[in-house]
C-alpha cells in the first residue's frame, strides 16, 4: 500500500537517496520510469504514488559489481540461470532487498516490482507490471519511437502491455540469434493463456 499525505516528503527523501547512488544519466532514466509507473499505477491500482516510489528506486543497485550482487542475493531461492550467468540482471533483486531494509513499512509488492523489472515474472504482480512496462517504455528509451510507446500504452490491460513488450523482446532476441530468458518465456506463455497479475 502506498503512502499519501506526507508521501511527497518521503518520496523526496527516497529520490535524493537514489540520486546520490547513481550517474546522472541513470537517474534521469529512473525519473522517467517513476513518471510512467506513476501514471500506470494511478490508472490500474488507483495509487500513482506506488509506481512513483517503486520506479524511482528500481535501479538503485545498478552499479554494484557482479560479486557484490551475487553476495547480496545469495539467500534468494528464485535466482534463474540467466541471472547466475549474468549477475548484473540481479540489480533489481538487490534494489528490492535494499528497499525492504530501508523502508520496512512498505508492502512486499514493492520488493517484487523491483526484483522482477528486468526479465519479468508471473509473480511480479500489478505494481511489478507497471514498473516493467515503464522501464521498457519510459520517454528516454531510444529503442522505441513515440508511435511504439503510444501503441504499448494504448492497450486496455497491464497484461496486454506486458505481452506486447515480450513479443518485441522475443523478436529482438531472435534477431541476435539468442533465446529469451526462460522466466520471460514462462511469463509470455502465462499471459497468452489468459493469466492475470
Amino acid at each position: 500500500m502506498g503512502y499519501t499525505g506526507e508521501s511527497m516528503s518521503l518520496y523526496e527523501e527516497i529520490r535524493s537517496r537514489v540520486r546520490n547512488n547513481m550517474k546522472e544519466s541513470r537517474f534521469i532514466h529512473s525519473e522517467g520510469v517513476a513518471e510512467m509507473a506513476s501514471y500506470l499505477s494511478g490508472r490500474f491500482l488507483s495509487d500513482p504514488e506506488m509506481g512513483r516510489i517503486a520506479g524511482i528506486f528500481h535501479d538503485y543497485c545498478r552499479y554494484m559489481d557482479d560479486e557484490a550482487l551475487l553476495s547480496v542475493c545469495s539467500g534468494l531461492d528464485d535466482i534463474v540461470p540467466e541471472e547466475r550467468e549474468k549477475p548484473m540482471l540481479l540489480h533489481g533483486a538487490a534494489a528490492g532487498l535494499a528497499f525492504r531494509e530501508l523502508y520496512p513499512t512498505f508492502g512486499n509488492e514493492y520488493y517484487l516490482a523491483m526484483r522482477h523489472h528486468t526479465l519479468g515474472s508471473i509473480h511480479m504482480g500489478k505494481l511489478g507490471a507497471c514498473v516493467y512496462i515503464a522501464d521498457y517504455a519510459e520517454k528516454g528509451r531510444k529503442h522505441l519511437d513515440d508511435a511504439d510507446r503510444r501503441r504499448i500504452l494504448s492497450h486496455s490491460t497491464l497484461e496486454e502491455m506486458v505481452l506486447d513488450i515480450l513479443y518485441r523482446e522475443r523478436e529482438y532476441r531472435n534477431s541476435l540469434g539468442e533465446r529469451m530468458a526462460g522466466v520471460s518465456t514462462e511469463l509470455l506463455e502465462f499471459l497468452e493463456k489468459g493469466g492475470r497479475f
